[in-house]
């Protein structure tokens, strides 16, 4: 690391006493949105914007892999009469206040449709909406057509920089068969896509919704029992032996329990292409929160559900910190809960008058991709000491940047990488605060599962490609800032061995 900028060389912007991931104290220097310089002493030019950072934690821009926007869309969410909290515009506007710079959002094919058509609609829904973040698109795949596997997905991962598609194993309407699965797969390693797999058996599932349903148990608690630990790992062990004989990458999403975890594990370290994510709500929120009176125990239901056992929540922090965990996403799906288009969509309304609360009809998903990095800074990092600086940033930006297709443009600060870059408080000044939706959050929902929680830290600026998007509790930039990002494969390590495999094969045939 040089001592002083080279003659000559000029900066837009220059940040100055930055304690880079918790190891370093340099400048950072930024031209054109791009980090040119790291190093002490860099020379501000006339026309600088100079930031003096104060010597506190300075990290990559967080990459959310996981974040539902717009996803009323579909036709799926228009038959059921959903309505989103959080548009592109004020998702991205929510994430940057929280320290995400990049979102991975979903466009959703339904049965019969065109996914190439699919992405072009959000595409085009993207440029009229606008984005305070810079953004990309897994594609998801509900009917994986030989149209689709040999026409369309090549063309969006190959021109589209579409290089991830997300398979379900549960859902009526989005669950594919095991056949569907292996094809699926053999064209994501084909394409060097990675497959992305929201695991819970179905029909498991379906057997329990049915039987709680005959005894009028359709209480928000009762989601948690619909959705038993051993639908998720059953669906884990499936869709991880599936990769293995595939050779396929793949990520399974939302990890909740133990179960599943361990199998993860064994087969991470048989050196199996298998990636793990978790979310802050498997962390930090208990079953409990379901049987909240006056139906606010809607405001908790997703998929998987929240767990009670607290030896789950203890595993999940254990594979936070041990690394059986690639990343960590927020899965941020929002619905208003004093709407009628949203949670209180699971409020029935009978011919006497009275109300019936029926879990199946609550929409699933969880406001969070504003709080996902302050919440692993503060817990993980300074409450709980589980995790160092160093694993916060694989977490939250390296691994996401690594798995799908962005470093080093994104997910690092060296010379080269886009100047998305987080400023957070200076430790010894910061004054810890409970959060307050109202007061502190930038969405569009009108509540969020982590109120009162004590936060011990919060981004104090963010950055996207050198323009200062968010300052001290203020979204400062315009809509439209951010970019779409055209992606590359998986660059994380894994053995590739399915060529040996297909050798096989045909030479038994």
């Amino acid at each position: 690391m040089g001592s002083l900028s080279p003659p000559g060389q000029a900066f837009d912007v220059l940040l100055r006493n930055a304690n880079v991931n918790g190891s370093v104290v340099c400048d950072i220097g930024i031209q054109c949105g791009i980090i040119t310089a790291l190093g002490l002493g860099l020379h501000a030019s006339h026309g600088t914007e100079v930031i003096d950072c104060e010597y506190a934690i300075v990290t990559p821009g967080g990459i959310d892999g996981h974040v539902h926007l717009s996803q009323d869309k579909s036709q799926r969410a228009k038959e059921a009469g959903c309505v989103a909290a959080d548009t592109i515009e004020t998702g991205t506007r929510s994430a940057v206040a929280g320290g995400t710079t990049t979102v991975m959002l979903f466009a959703e094919q339904s049965k019969s449709e065109s996914v190439k058509e699919k992405v072009a609609q959000y595409h085009e829904l993207a440029d009229q909406i606008g984005s305070y973040a810079d953004y990309g698109f897994h594609a998801i795949i509900t009917d994986p057509t030989p149209e689709v596997l040999e026409n369309e997905l090549p063309t969006l991962a190959r021109e589209g920089g579409i290089t991830s598609m997300k398979l379900f194993l549960t859902y009526k309407h989005m669950r594919i068969s095991d056949a569907q699965f292996l094809r699926a797969l053999k064209t994501a390693r084909e394409l060097g896509m990675v497959a992305l797999v929201h695991a819970e058996n179905g029909d498991l599932v379906d057997f329990f919704t049915e039987q709680l349903e005959s005894l009028g148990l359709t209480q928000p608690q009762y989601k948690a029992v619909a959705h038993p630990s051993a639908a998720e790992a059953e669906a884990v062990n499936r869709a991880v032996t599936f990769s293995a004989v595939m050779d396929t990458p793949m990520l399974i999403v939302h990890v909740s329990v133990k179960e599943s975890m361990c199998v993860i594990r064994r087969a991470q370290s048989a050196l199996k292409p298998v990636f793990a994510e978790t979310c802050p709500q498997y962390l930090l929120l208990g079953k409990e929160r379901l049987t909240e009176e006056h139906f606010c125990g809607a405001k908790y239901v997703c998929s998987p559900p929240l767990r009670s056992d607290p030896a789950d929540i203890e595993a999940i922090w254990q594979g936070i910190a041990n690394g059986t965990f690639t990343i960590f996403s927020s899965d941020h799906c929002p619905y208003r809960f004093n709407d009628a288009n949203g949670k209180q969509l699971g409020r029935i309304q009978n011919d006497d008058g009275t109300m019936t609360e029926q879990f199946t009809k609550v929409p699933n998903g969880l406001p969070g991709v504003e709080t996902r990095l302050p919440l692993l800074f503060s817990e993980g990092v300074l409450k709980r000491k589980c995790i160092d600086i160093k694993r916060f940033v694989e977490l939250t930006s390296e691994n996401p940047a690594k798995l799908y297709g962005l470093y080093p443009r994104k997910g690092a600060i060296q010379i080269g990488s886009d100047a998305d870059i987080v400023i957070w408080h200076p430790q010894s000044s910061f004054a810890p605060r409970r959060l307050s939706h109202a007061r502190d959050l930038h969405d569009g929902c009108d509540y969020s599962p982590y109120e009162g929680i004590e936060f011990w830290n919060w981004p104090r600026m963010t950055l996207l490609r050198g323009s200062v998007v968010f300052r001290d509790g203020q979204v400062v930039a315009k809509n439209r800032v951010g970019r779409f990002v055209k992606r590359k494969g998986c660059s994380l390590p894994y053995i590739k061995r399915m060529g040996q495999q297909w050798d096989i094969l045909k030479a038994s045939i």
